[in-house]
């Protein structure tokens, strides 16, 4: 008997600065609050008229040279309704069409780094949540044997670890590198905290269906600090 599998859409969203379209789990959402202030909106969950961008570093840095960010919060300020759908295109008239508007659009300085900073602590909320789970492994001799039987969908192993440990941990491990997501992005204290142990250097993470979003989430992180 042949079985009707439904496939959960992927929702896309199209990039305010290249135009393309994108899955939206790769992209950033921003909104402009009521002061005018471009904000963004990590969670994607803030009301008002949002517009996408990707999530990469590059295509950030464009967008602000580009003053696309200023652009889109002139398109908002001129129809703010939080009925409204998002920003999908600019046409360059915005400028024109709300040079009589008293709230003007701002953009601050440090926008890129409170991105990173955002998407650092989400990345770190989500870890929490795949521990909650019962889908993480902590400690030297844990994850090495997670690794050897090839059990792994990720490793994570703190950015100030020493070099010799995390030589260790990896020896004898044939191809299963090849195959797992490697993240050395987070400090000891960081990872720390977000797990409640007193010595997070070394942390595997199970497949299921909470590493996959945090692997998404860290995929956004990723593309905004290295790219």
């Amino acid at each position: 008997m042949t079985k009707n599998i439904r496939q959960k859409k992927t929702r896309e969203r199209k990039c305010l600065v290249s135009g393309k379209t994108y899955a939206a789990h790769e992209m950033i959402r921003f909104v402009v609050d009521p002061q005018g202030r471009v904000v963004p909106d990590v969670a994607a969950k803030l009301p008002g008229r949002g517009g996408w961008i990707l999530a990469d570093r590059a295509t950030l840095e464009s967008a602000v040279k580009k003053k696309i960010f200023v652009r889109f919060g002139h398109r908002v300020l001129m129809s703010p309704s939080r009925k409204a759908t998002d920003v999908e295109e600019l046409d360059g008239m915005e400028k024109e069409q709300v040079s009589g508007r008293k709230t003007p659009v701002l953009v601050d300085d440090d926008l890129l780094d409170t991105v990173v900073r955002l998407l650092g602590q989400r990345c770190l909320n989500y870890l929490g949540l795949v521990n909650r789970a019962g889908l993480l492994v902590s400690g030297f001799e844990k994850v090495r044997a997670l690794l050897k039987a090839d059990k792994c969908r990720a490793v994570i192993t703190a950015k100030d670890a020493a070099e010799d440990g995390r030589r260790k941990i990896f020896s004898g491990t044939g191809n299963v590198l090849d195959k797992l997501r490697m993240i050395d992005m987070f400090t000891r204290e960081e990872l720390g905290q977000t797990l409640g142990l007193s010595n997070a250097v070394h942390v595997a993470l199970l497949p299921g269906g909470m590493t996959e979003s945090f692997l998404n989430e860290f995929s956004r992180y990723e593309g905004v600090v290295m790219r």
